[in-house]
């Protein structure tokens, strides 16, 4: 596990790209560590199975997102010849995006189909995903491509021999030169198990812009300021934070990670925080502890700072989590904090998620972001997240739609649509211009010290996407009374080899 770490500090450089478009003004700093988040998505509109079809094409403006040839990619390059060699193949890809970002992949992806020809299908499986990827593979029905947040399972399923090595068709080099934050997480000497894709920054807290100054409240910048806050917003008859650990499907908790992972970043560092990842600093560990009982804990369960109280963050749809934050038209929040990637919104706000169509409230004017306080000041680093492509099944047209899906063509539509970072740090500046949520990712990655990838996606499956998740929901469940027996849990759970 400990090889697989590496310095993260190129996701800065992706995002500094965005600030240089969006006149930030913060200086990056080198030195990030590593790791990849469950970057979970929520509801559907992107249907199962919906498809991409060339007759989906693109509008003359603005200009298609599709590459220039020659790409540097052998069948991304006959694929966009002009006899159009694959057309009328289809190439399926399984992803967790759903609602907003299913319609955001499948624009990512649409101009491409229209150029080649090439059909290509998107199974959109916003609930148990994990499960119902690893059912196919292992029955021998796997799609063509799929997505996944966490590097683990493309090793584990590397190591069992279903996933095929990018770099027998790939240029390596290119490759790995391109996508430098994250490529080393899915690298095994010489052989590339995955394509990283998307990046995200973890380390926000979205809040209602227009609410927050009608009450003369301050956005927080130190733990201290957070707690002072959140005791005001309950003295003013209301609940400070809007939480929930509601799936996805079987992926239930990992938000209670995230907590738990920010918290280990602002208070013990990197370093430690990588031997945490690699079980050199055990769960039982008194920083770990801490993370869990003095800081996660007194948000969790300080009487009314959630609403619905602990006991309903587990029982909260993750995709209606923030709804109580619109009550009366964002004019009286019953919730008015939440802490979740900047994937979440618009997409999940509760009209856009409820019509399809694009949410009436402004991203910095009616609903904002800021980052998650500081607690150590010596400990200024943020948490980061990506998601990886793995080709499953080796024909010439599923490589021509790989070798797409690692240029910055293959998300563009995405990042047009203003909610995605490209892991490919070729992807030109200013495409990224005007987006308010990639200036906050911006702003936070460059402010870091370092950026650490999200802690349980890096550590072995049983425990990352297992116990940590499991035992977390029953910590909260207990209202934190158990909190030595759920860390002994998770440490017994690790495996000896």
């Amino acid at each position: 596990m400990a090889k697989r770490l590496r310095t993260w500090s190129a996701l800065a450089g992706v995002v500094m790209l965005v600030g240089a478009c969006s006149n930030s003004t913060a200086t990056p700093t080198p030195g990030a560590s590593a790791a990849p988040a469950a970057s979970a998505a929520a509801s559907a509109s992107a249907a199962p199975s919906a498809s991409a079809a060339p007759s989906a094409a693109a509008s003359a403006s603005p200009a298609p997102a599709v590459p220039t040839v020659p790409t540097g990619y052998t069948e991304l390059d006959k694929a966009l010849g002009a006899d159009q060699p694959f057309k009328g193949k289809t190439v399926s890809i399984q992803t967790q995006w759903v609602g907003g970002e299913g319609t955001n992949f499948a624009a990512s992806v649409a101009d491409f189909a229209a150029a080649t020809g090439i059909q290509i299908q998107i199974d959109s499986i916003g609930s148990s995903h994990e499960t119902v990827l690893k059912t196919r593979i292992d029955g021998g029905s796997p799609p063509d491509l799929a997505m996944l947040a966490q590097p683990t399972p493309v090793l584990a399923y590397a190591a069992a021999g279903k996933v095929i090595d990018v770099a027998t068709f790939m240029d390596a080099k290119k490759l790995s030169t391109e996508h430098p934050a994250t490529i080393g997480l899915v690298t095994q000497g010489t052989h590339i198990w995955g394509i990283p894709y998307k990046a995200d920054v973890k380390s926000t807290i979205w809040y209602p812009i227009k609410a927050f100054a009608a009450k003369g409240y301050q956005v927080p910048t130190t733990w201290d300021e957070l707690i002072a806050l959140s005791d005001r917003i309950v003295a003013d008859g209301s609940n400070p934070w809007c939480i929930s650990a509601g799936g996805p499907g079987d992926a239930t908790g990992w938000q209670l990670t995230d907590w738990v992972e920010e918290v280990v970043l602002k208070t013990k560092g990197l370093q430690y925080y990588n031997d945490w990842i690699s079980h050199k600093v055990t769960f039982e560990d008194p920083g770990i502890k801490a993370a869990f009982d003095n800081y996660v804990g007194k948000i969790f369960f300080t009487p009314n700072y959630v609403f619905g109280g602990n006991t309903g963050i587990v029982n909260t749809d993750q995709k209606t989590t923030m709804d109580p934050m619109f009550n009366n038209d964002l004019a009286a929040p019953k919730c008015w904090m939440q802490k979740i990637p900047t994937w979440y919104g618009p997409d999940f706000f509760p009209d856009q998620r409820a019509s399809g169509t694009p949410s009436k409230y402004i991203l910095g004017t009616d609903v904002g972001i800021f980052p998650f306080p500081t607690i150590d000041p010596a400990q200024k680093n943020a948490e980061g997240s990506a998601d990886t492509l793995m080709v499953l099944v080796d024909r010439p047209e599923v490589r021509a739609v790989a070798e797409f899906l690692a240029t910055p063509a293959g998300i563009q539509n995405w990042i047009r649509a203003g909610s995605a970072i490209s892991a490919n740090s070729t992807t030109p500046a200013d495409w990224y211009a005007g987006a308010y949520k990639l200036k906050v990712a911006a702003d936070i990655a460059n402010n870091a010290a370092g950026i650490g990838f999200d802690a349980s996606d890096l550590m072995p499956g049983k425990v990352g996407a297992g116990t940590f998740w499991t035992q977390a929901v029953q910590w909260v469940n207990n209202g934190g009374k158990n909190t030595d027996a759920v860390l002994k849990a998770i440490d017994d759970s690790w495996p000896t080899q």
